[in-house]
């Protein structure tokens, strides 16, 4: 009760808006205080407003009249929207185990790696493509470099391919061979051999000679003992890449699915959570049955579970 102090006398406060679209605007105003705030929404990973969508489209669907019913439906949506959180979860949790495939791979190498003849072979996915791709190139550059005009200008990395493969061979030969004394033509003196800027070929032949000379070796022959020993890394990291690809390819058909730990932990939380869906679900339904006038029954028997549960 309170007093109009114009009028002096009491008057009971307003119950509401009397007319129909009065009441049809304020018909949500309990929800807006109940499940639905705060919004169930982990913040970062989900919208509010497609909560609000969410909730919306499922109050309008079920149409609730009351206090009651309205709370239900509600429960529904909740429960609905936990639902299909249990499903971006699986998602989620199956795109993380296949992002860790390579890394695991790696893990697992690098203690097999131990064991072999090779210590210093690369073990991480992205570094095996990344070798199998450089000696590709490598002897590709050996193989076409005979055959370049002289004032053919070369990429400074075919450049390098062809001088560090001339200089490698050599050292295989001669064993150490001291490169500050070496004369090579085109090449600045705080350049390195495996970092070389672009060069005419005639620039790199006079490398390939330089190095020839210091090694006692004819040039051809060098840099055929280069090409050969470029094709035979190259052939040797191509395998290794097409086994680890193939490994790759199995574990990403392996993890198609969840690990069983998370795949139980999904099955039985979806399961709890279906089984209150469908309760408040089938509660509701009684309601509005009876509000109706048709009959609902007094008791339901839902059966939910999952083997062993």
């Amino acid at each position: 009760m309170w007093l109009r102090p114009s009028e002096g006398r009491p008057e009971v406060m307003s119950g509401g808006p009397a007319t129909k679209n009065g009441k049809a605007i304020v018909k949500w105003n309990a929800a807006r205080h109940g499940i639905s705030s705060p919004a169930p929404v982990v913040p970062g990973l989900e919208k509010r407003e497609d909560w609000e969508s969410h909730l919306g489209g499922v109050r309008e669907n079920l149409s609730p009249v009351g206090h009651f019913e309205v709370t239900l439906a509600e429960r529904v949506a909740l429960l609905s929207w936990r639902l299909h959180r249990v499903t971006r979860y699986e998602t989620q949790a199956i795109a993380i185990s296949q992002e860790k495939i390579e890394e695991d791979i790696h893990k697992k190498e690098l203690f097999v790696r131990s064991l072999r003849e090779r210590p210093y072979a690369s073990t991480h996915p992205a570094d095996v493509r990344f070798e199998a791709e450089h000696d590709r190139r490598t002897h590709n550059a050996l193989k076409r470099f005979p055959s370049l005009a002289p004032e053919k200008t070369m990429k400074g990395e075919d450049a390098s391919s062809v001088v560090w493969g001339a200089l490698m061979a050599a050292k295989r030969w001669n064993g150490e061979i001291d490169v500050e004394e070496l004369e090579l033509p085109g090449v600045p003196e705080d350049a390195m051999i495996e970092e070389l800027p672009p060069m005419q070929a005639s620039e790199v032949m006079g490398c390939v000679l330089s190095i020839a000379r210091a090694a006692g070796r004819d040039p051809d022959e060098l840099l055929e003992a280069a090409t050969e020993e470029a094709r035979s890394s190259r052939v040797g990291s191509g395998y290794r890449k097409e086994e680890m690809e193939g490994e790759v390819s199995r574990r990403e058909r392996e993890r198609i699915l969840p690990d069983d730990k998370t795949l139980e932990k999904i099955a039985r939380y979806e399961a709890h959570l279906w089984r209150q869906f469908a309760q408040a679900l089938h509660e509701l339904e009684a309601l509005q049955a009876r509000r109706s006038g048709r009959g609902a029954p007094l008791a339901r028997l839902d059966v939910q579970g999952i083997p062993g549960g």
